[in-house]
């Protein structure tokens, strides 16, 4: 005779079931929440301060010489554009205080089908995307090379009273056509990284 504390196997084992799909409904209904319910504090759609000229000149140097600045909570390159065409040129020039309107915020993401696009090559100075070698120059105009049906995608910056360089992820201003090129570099129009 069993003893009514006494809990049979089938019964605990029904019991762990019910846990188990329980546990799992939950996790699956937080999951779904946190999907939907937007961040508002990180990727698109925020107002991201990078920080004054001195500040991104003080933690990036080459920026000033040309070199876009990763700024990854935005996802996106900061361009020196007067800096960034003379590297370009193979000109060494040294532009370390960029009126608003000289900032370009490039987003990481290719209009080909959404990848993220690295850092500019050296000795070439353009964007190459790694999936299907869609190519861009130094400022995001899309060159020959690759499938992208245009420019990289660019957010609006701009510099605030306190000088404070801020991106703003909550428009997306799409690429420039495929063949409207206004800056032409050194290099091959179809020829990626070197």
């Amino acid at each position: 005779m069993l003893d009514a504390r006494t809990l049979s196997r089938r019964s605990f084992l029904r019991r762990m079931l019910g846990a188990g799909v329980g546990l799992l409904s939950l996790e699956f209904l937080g999951a779904s929440l946190s999907m939907l319910w937007p961040g508002l504090g990180e990727g698109l759609g925020v107002e991201y301060p990078v920080g004054t000229l001195a500040d991104i000149n003080a933690q990036f140097p080459r920026w000033a010489r040309g070199t876009p600045m990763e700024f990854r909570p935005a996802r996106a390159f900061l361009v020196n554009v007067p800096a960034a065409k003379a590297m370009a040129l193979g000109e060494e020039i040294d532009h370390p205080l960029p009126s608003g309107s000289e900032l370009l915020a490039l987003w990481r993401k290719c209009p080909h089908l959404g990848c993220m696009i690295p850092p500019a090559c050296e000795g070439a100075d353009r964007f190459q995307c790694y999936c299907h070698q869609s190519t861009y120059s130094i400022i995001g105009e899309k060159l020959e090379l690759g499938p992208a049906p245009r420019g990289m995608d660019r957010f609006p910056v701009r510099i605030d009273a306190d000088g404070v360089v801020i991106i703003d992820t909550r428009e997306i201003i799409e690429g420039p056509p495929k063949n409207a090129i206004t800056f032409r570099d050194p290099h091959p129009p179809d020829v990626g990284c070197l």
